[in-house]
């Protein structure tokens, strides 16, 4: 019998092991995954790849404040919808521009649990005709922050991640951009947010 059988099989009283009736013997099959390959949280936030709905038939729509046309995200200032013919997105065929025709941004409130873990990936790239250039904004995830620029045009090899304690019954995920003036900026893409 494992180590793991005995611990779960057992009931602990003070300092010693008492082993329950009907946990089967040592040629009982256990066919428990390990720890390792264990699901350690499920996906809390919604729409991450901006695929819900088809934007646009090509290249880019850009979304004011207000529009409801991206479910599951609130805009609160303009930001473009990409399409693949126009960026390749990094997960299915739509992505994020943050830069409408000037500085945009978009949040999502996830539901969470109070002192809860919770881990925030994404992507980013540059828009189009600013791939050479470095763009900023800046992300909120529940209740911290940081800055983020990037100055290529390419996905990268690895996602930003970020970890966090939920302070609510509810977190906000938001993305603002803080290159204005321009109407090209940070590309985002293949947002989630997983927890406990």
């Amino acid at each position: 019998m494992n180590r793991k059988h005995v611990l779960r099989c057992s009931a602990v009283v003070g300092f010693g092991f008492f082993a329950l009736a009907g946990c089967g013997g040592p040629d009982a099959v256990i066919n428990d995954p390990e720890l390792g390959k264990a699901e350690q949280g499920i996906t809390v936030s919604t729409n991450g790849s901006f695929e819900t709905n088809s934007i646009g038939a090509s290249n880019y729509v850009v979304l004011s404040a207000g529009s409801t046309a991206l479910p599951g995200w609130t805009i609160t200032s303009g930001i473009k919808v990409m399409k693949s013919t126009y960026k390749a997105a990094q997960n299915g065929v739509q992505s994020i521009d943050l830069n409408g025709l000037g500085a945009g941004s978009l949040y999502q409130d996830v539901p969470t649990v109070v002192g809860g873990g919770y881990t925030l990936t994404f992507w980013v790239s540059n828009s189009p005709n600013c791939t050479t250039v470095s763009r900023s904004a800046t992300v909120n995830y529940g209740p911290s922050s940081a800055s983020i620029s990037n100055a290529s045009g390419t996905w990268g090899s690895f996602p930003r991640t970020y970890v966090f304690n939920a302070t609510s019954t509810t977190s906000r995920i938001q993305f603002t951009s803080t290159s204005g003036g321009v109407s090209c900026g940070l590309a985002i893409d293949n947002v989630t947010v997983t927890g406990p």
